[in-house]
């Protein structure tokens, strides 16, 4: 089967159903008895780590990226403005990355939860833009962000309104679109695609195959994607650095073994940090905001990735 074609979504999303089921009652018992009784005596813990931000730094080196190019690049995903996570949270987090003297940022989707009242979406609108304001700023939009698969789950019908709120707000929206920018000098092609769950990922509308010649000089390509599970549907197209959320870096780790047992992807060998993948380099970020208000062993995350070219 194409991995362009829609039939591709609904395969990905049968595995992922499919594997759901085969969690029986037994293990769910285990995972409550390793991970549960930690959670109920200190209940207050994993409400307050949900707020308990990190910055964690990474080096990336890549092979097209100019040996003299020294980027500063800010990671952030799934920020989930909602009754769980504040916009006072979210303009800490934020001048936090801004501390990191980036320079640019990449957001990697799921900016709300369910659907924000339009008095909280105008005051975001302005937090947004008065961070865009000092960094260039780029996304692409994730499952919460509305559409298919958000309408079903409490979310807007359309992503529409938080695309409104983005461009408002002066930050770059890529929707399985493509553009030139240069940071440092250095040209670079950034690649935004739409989210896989919301059946709108179609990379054959904005990536290169590889079987194809060039039609550009080689610049690398920054793919933004929100669901790392996309992968499968990339492996034939040209990039370099894919930059992904979705996961949350499980939200929950069970303490000891640090299993991620409600990590929402098919590939849970992948959730947090940074991979070697078929001659490419994927970023997972564990994110800024959260479900429900709380984490356990997997706080949130500023991601600031030191990316250099090889010499």
């Amino acid at each position: 089967m194409s991995k362009d074609t829609p039939g591709f979504h609904q395969e990905l999303e049968q595995r992922r159903s499919n594997r759901l089921q085969k969690m029986n009652r037994r293990q769910w018992l285990k995972y409550s008895l390793l991970g549960g009784t930690g959670l109920l005596a200190s209940a207050g813990y994993v409400s307050f780590e949900a707020q308990w931000l990190e910055v964690v730094e990474k080096e990336i080196s890549l092979k097209r990226l100019n040996p003299s190019a020294k980027l500063r690049l800010l990671h952030l995903s799934d920020l989930h403005l909602s009754r769980a996570v504040s916009l006072e949270y979210l303009q800490r987090a934020l001048q936090l990355g801004l501390d990191q003297s980036p320079d640019a940022c990449f957001i990697t989707g799921d900016f709300i939860t369910d659907q924000p009242s339009p008095e909280k979406l105008k005051e975001y609108e302005k937090m947004l833009g008065f961070f865009a304001a000092k960094v260039p700023t780029y996304a692409c939009l994730g499952n919460h962000d509305g559409g298919k698969w958000a309408v079903d789950h409490g979310g807007f019908s359309t992503n529409q309104r938080v695309k409104n709120i983005l461009r408002s707000a002066k930050i770059g929206v890529l929707e399985n679109e493509r553009q030139e920018i240069y940071l440092k000098g250095q040209p670079i092609d950034l690649v935004g695609l739409g989210d896989l769950w919301s059946k709108n990922c179609l990379p054959q509308s904005c990536l290169e195959r590889i079987s194809t010649p060039s039609k550009s000089t080689q610049k690398p390509v920054f793919l933004l994607n929100h669901n790392p599970d996309a992968k499968e549907a990339l492996v034939e197209y040209k990039w370099d650095m894919m930059l992904s959320g979705h996961t949350h870096g499980g939200q929950f780790k069970v303490p000891i073994q640090k299993d991620t047992p409600f990590a929402p992807v098919l590939d849970k060998s992948m959730v947090d940090g940074a991979f070697s993948w078929k001659g490419r380099i994927i970023h997972i970020t564990r994110g800024v905001g959260n479900l429900y208000g709380v984490r356990l062993n997997c706080r949130p995350e500023i991601s600031l990735l030191k990316v250099s070219g090889i010499s």
